[in-house]
């Protein structure tokens, strides 16, 4: 039924864009809402600080949306035939629908981010940049009618969300001795390292295809996507690789350094 909705949508109608980057918020709102319902049934919730169940219920948003990303992001590599055609204009129901998607997530995510940022009074800010980047880059695609074919693969380096959030759920449940805590660490890591290799596929992309970009694509969409390639590929991956490379070899919870849990030698959490 998504499907017969996304090939029915009138697309170049900017009212329809906007209803679907609503609805998107709308649907990231309410994860995040059944999220915050739900998790009471879990001690490990219960027992969290309200800034960590906030963290938490974002955990759950952020990885539904990295699975999205992931299956968007495969389509585009390997299934898409149409935008590959024109790498600048060419566009699809498809690729509609996974940038107002990607849009309403942004906007659900920089708002929250915002949000909690004012009321803790802290600041993140590779995370502000990369979000806000995102949102800019992903808003200037949707209006511009533009790159489609780059805004789609390039959804493929949030495949490192999911794992990253169970990496932060699994330490909060005091699993960070476990074989499923290492697994997942493995895997995350190791999506890190496939993030360098997609970076490197979009450059070579932007060189296969330079003339054709200059050329005709927007200045505006040019500059935010190149700027924010340039800090995926050479500040953020290789700072997240690090700090996930440490945490798998010494279980910390870094988003919560003030945190009253931390981990003992041998892995398990303690209380202080």
């Amino acid at each position: 039924m998504l499907l017969d909705l996304i090939h029915a949508a009138e697309w170049e109608n900017r009212s329809v864009q906007l209803t679907w980057v609503a609805a998107a918020t709308a649907t990231f709102l309410a994860i995040y809402l059944f999220s915050e319902i739900s998790s009471g049934i879990f001690s490990t919730y219960r027992n969290l600080r309200r800034k960590e169940k906030l963290f938490w219920n974002l955990a759950v948003v952020r990885g539904t949306f990295g699975f999205f990303s992931m299956v968007i992001g495969a389509w585009a590599l390997f299934k898409d035939t149409e935008l590959v055609k024109d790498v600048v204009y060419a566009r699809t129901p498809i690729s509609h629908f996974a940038m107002t998607t990607t849009t309403g997530f942004f906007v659900f995510e920089c708002a929250m981010v915002l949000l909690s940022d004012i009321y803790y009074r802290q600041f993140n800010l590779l995370l502000n940049l990369h979000h806000w980047l995102s949102l800019i880059g992903y808003s200037l695609v949707l209006y511009s009618g533009s790159t489609h074919f780059l805004g789609c693969r390039g959804l493929l380096l949030e495949m490192s969300t999911p794992f990253s959030c169970l990496c932060w759920t699994l330490l909060k449940a005091d699993l960070a001795h476990t074989f499923l805590w290492k697994a997942n660490q493995f895997l995350l890591v190791h999506t890190f390292h496939t993030r360098s290799i997609i970076e490197c596929y979009m450059w070579y992309l932007t060189y296969q295809h330079w003339d054709h970009i200059w050329a005709s694509m927007p200045s505006s969409v040019f500059t935010v996507l190149y700027t924010q390639l340039t800090l995926v590929t050479f500040v953020m991956t290789p700072y997240w690789t690090y700090k996930k490379t440490t945490q798998m070899i010494n279980p910390v919870d870094w988003n919560f350094e003030d945190s009253k849990k931390h981990v003992s030698k041998n892995g398990h959490l303690k209380n202080q």
